[in-house]
C-alpha cells in the first residue's frame, strides 16, 4: 500500500514537472518568435514620437505633422502620359526608387511622416504575426551619413538601440524587408563626396547579399534635381519619380486640416488669391509658410503681394522671435568694457547679416557657427571671441533661436534648407548681377541660392531671352522653369521659347556646339519639365508649329521618341 501510494505521488510529481517544462518551453518559443518585435520596439517608439511633432517649429506651436499632412503623389519621370501614382505604393513596392522634388516640395516631411505612420502601425500589432501591417519596416538616414561609411555601419550608428545595434544585413521581421529612406542626396554639397554617395548607392543596388541572396533591404532615395551624369550613375536600378506639386484640392485639404473651421479655411484660400500666390502655394513650403503667416496675424503685412514678400515677412518674423538671444549676447559683451561695448553696438544692428553669413556657410556644407565667428572677427570693432571667450556658444544660441537651424551631432544643420537658401540669397538679391546669376544657376551647390535671389530681387525672367542662344543661358532658364517659386516663369510664350532653346542645344548631340555635358543637361531638363502636363503640351505644340524652325520641330519629335523608348526600357519599382 505504501509503495502504491509512493508510485502515485511520484507519477503526479513527474507529470507536474513535465507540464511545467512544456509551459516554459512554449513561453521560450513564443518569446523567440516575438524577439524581432521586442528588439524593434524601441526603434518604432522613436520613429513614432519624432513624427508627432512637425519637423519645423517656426518659432511657436505648429500642429502635429500627422494631423495636417496631405498625402502625396509622384509622376514617373519617363511616363509618356505623366499620370501620377500614390507615394504609398512606392513605399510598398519591390524595387528601389529615386524620388526627385523641387526645393520645398516636402521630401523630408514625407520621409518623417511615413516612417512615423509605419512605426505606429507596427507598434499596434504588438508582435502578433496576423496583425502585422503590410509592407516593409521603414528606417531613414541622411545621405551625408554615407560619405564616410557604408550603409550598414551608417544605419547601426544612426539607430544604436538599447545595447543592440541595428543590423540591416538580416531581415527585420520574418518574411519582410527593410525600406531604407536615404534623404537629401542633394544636401551633400561637395561634388566628390556626392560622387562617393552615388557610387555607394549604385553598388548597393547591383550587388547581391551573402551567398548571392537578395539583400534584405530596398532603397528610396530623395533628392532635388540631379545632373544627367549623376542620374546615369544610379541608372535603371533606381526608377525615377518626380514628387508632384500640390493641386488646388491639396491646398484646400491642408487648410481644412490646419484651421478650426470651414469659414477660416475659406478666408485663408481667398487671401492666397488676393496675395497672388495661388500658384506658388502648390509648393508645400510656400503653402506652409502662407498658413503660418495667416495664422500668426501677419496676413496684411506684406506691402507687395507675391511669394517673395510672403517669405520676406516670414523670415522677419522668425528673426523677431529669436531677437532675445541676440540681445543677451550683446548684454554679455557690454559687461566686458571697453571693447565689449563697441562690439555690442556693432552687433545689435546686424542680426540679419549674422544669419545670412551662417546660411551661406550651411548651403556650402560648412559650419555656420565657425563662419559667424570668423566673420565677426573680421568686421567687428574688436574680435568678439577675444572679448567674450564663450562667444561661439552665444552664436550657436542666436542661430538656434531663429528656428532656422537645429542642433546636429557635429554642427548646426538647416531646419528647412529652402529658407536658409533664401537668406543666403540676400546679398545677391541686393546687388543684382545677371551674368553672375547665370553662373550660379549652372553650378549645382549654388543653383538654389540663385533661384531664391531672382525671386527676392523681383527681376522679370525675360532678361534671359537674349541668353537662350547660349547653352549656359538656356540651361539656367530651364532650371528656372523647373522652380515654381519665381513669378513670371508661368507665361506660356516664355516657357515655349526656353523649351525650344533646350531642344536646339540638345539636338546638336555630343559633337554639336553645346558639347556633350551641356547636351545631356538640356535633355535632363527637358525630361524633368515634360513630367508636367503644361510643358508636355507646349513641347507637342512646338513639334507641330510651322512657325518654329524645322530643326526645332524635328528635335521635339525626336525627344518624345527617345523619352518613350527610355520609358519602355526602364524597370518598374514594384
Amino acid at each position: 500500500m505504501d509503495l502504491d501510494v509512493s508510485d502515485k505521488v511520484a507519477s503526479v510529481v513527474s507529470g507536474v514537472l513535465a507540464l511545467a517544462t512544456a509551459i516554459v518551453a512554449l513561453r521560450h518559443r513564443a518569446r523567440s518568435r516575438r524577439g524581432w518585435w521586442s528588439s524593434l520596439r524601441p526603434l518604432w517608439h522613436g520613429e513614432a514620437d519624432a513624427g508627432i511633432v512637425h519637423p519645423h517649429r517656426f518659432g511657436g506651436y505648429v500642429k502635429p505633422l500627422s494631423e495636417v499632412y496631405v498625402p502625396r503623389r509622384a509622376v514617373p519621370r519617363l511616363a509618356p502620359s505623366g499620370e501620377g501614382v500614390d507615394v504609398a505604393d512606392l513605399l510598398t513596392g519591390a524595387g528601389n526608387v529615386l524620388l526627385i522634388g523641387e526645393p520645398g516640395s516636402g521630401k523630408t516631411a514625407l520621409v518623417r511622416y511615413e516612417s512615423a505612420r509605419s512605426a505606429r502601425r507596427w507598434l499596434a500589432a504588438r508582435g502578433r504575426r496576423r496583425s502585422c501591417p503590410p509592407g516593409p519596416v521603414l528606417v531613414s538616414l541622411p545621405a551625408a551619413a554615407l560619405v564616410h561609411q557604408p550603409l550598414p555601419a551608417a544605419l547601426a550608428e544612426a539607430y544604436p538601440g538599447d545595447g543592440t545595434r541595428l543590423d540591416v544585413e538580416r531581415p527585420p521581421v520574418p518574411g519582410r524587408r527593410w525600406l531604407v529612406c536615404v534623404d537629401a542626396l542633394d544636401a551633400v554639397a561637395d561634388p566628390d563626396e556626392r560622387a562617393v554617395v552615388l557610387n555607394r548607392l549604385a553598388q548597393l543596388a547591383r550587388s547581391p547579399g551573402p551567398a548571392a541572396a537578395t539583400r534584405p533591404w530596398r532603397l528610396l532615395v530623395t533628392t532635388r534635381h540631379l545632373a544627367e551624369d549623376e542620374l546615369a550613375v544610379l541608372g535603371d536600378d533606381y526608377p525615377a519619380y518626380h514628387l508632384a506639386h500640390f493641386t488646388d484640392a491639396d491646398v484646400a485639404l491642408l487648410a481644412a486640416r490646419w484651421f478650426p473651421d470651414d469659414h477660416t479655411a475659406r478666408s485663408f484660400l481667398d487671401w492666397t488669391h488676393a496675395q497672388r500666390i495661388t500658384e506658388p502655394v502648390h509648393n508645400p513650403l510656400t503653402a506652409t509658410v502662407a498658413v503660418l503667416v495667416w495664422e500668426g496675424g501677419q496676413a496684411g503685412a506684406a506691402p507687395t503681394p507675391g511669394p517673395a514678400a510672403l517669405l520676406d515677412e516670414f523670415v522677419r518674423a522668425l528673426l523677431r522671435g529669436g531677437r532675445a538671444s541676440l540681445d543677451a549676447a550683446c548684454e554679455a559683451l557690454r559687461h566686458r568694457p571697453p571693447e565689449g561695448e563697441a562690439v555690442a553696438a556693432w552687433l545689435g544692428t546686424r542680426h540679419t547679416d549674422l544669419v545670412e553669413v551662417a546660411a551661406t556657410a550651411a548651403v556650402a556644407g560648412g559650419d555656420p557657427v565657425a563662419a559667424v565667428v570668423d566673420w565677426s572677427a573680421a568686421h567687428a570693432p574688436a574680435s568678439p571671441v577675444a572679448v567674450l571667450p564663450d562667444w561661439p556658444a552665444h552664436v550657436r544660441q542666436v542661430l538656434l533661436a531663429t528656428d532656422l537651424f537645429r542642433a546636429d551631432r557635429h554642427a548646426l544643420a538647416s531646419v528647412w534648407p529652402s529658407l536658409v537658401e533664401y537668406l543666403a540669397a540676400g546679398p545677391l538679391a541686393r546687388d543684382w548681377r545677371p551674368d553672375e546669376w547665370v553662373t550660379l544657376m549652372n553650378t549645382g551647390p549654388t543653383r538654389f541660392v540663385a533661384l531664391r535671389a531672382i525671386s527676392r530681387a523681383a527681376v522679370a525672367p525675360a532678361f534671359l531671352r537674349e541668353r537662350l542662344t547660349e547653352p549656359h543661358g538656356a540651361i539656367a532658364a530651364g532650371h528656372l522653369l523647373a522652380d515654381r517659386g519665381t513669378a513670371g516663369t508661368g507665361a506660356p510664350a516664355f516657357r515655349a521659347d526656353v523649351l525650344a532653346a533646350l531642344l536646339t542645344h540638345w539636338s546638336g548631340g555630343p559633337d554639336g556646339p553645346a558639347g556633350h555635358d551641356a547636351a545631356r543637361e538640356c535633355f535632363s531638363l527637358l525630361t524633368t519639365l515634360a513630367a508636367g502636363r503644361a510643358d508636355r503640351d507646349l513641347l507637342h505644340e512646338i513639334a507641330t508649329d510651322p512657325r518654329r524652325p524645322g530643326d526645332v520641330r524635328r528635335a521635339a519629335a525626336l525627344f518624345f521618341a527617345v523619352r518613350t523608348r527610355n520609358a519602355h526600357r526602364s524597370p518598374a519599382p514594384g
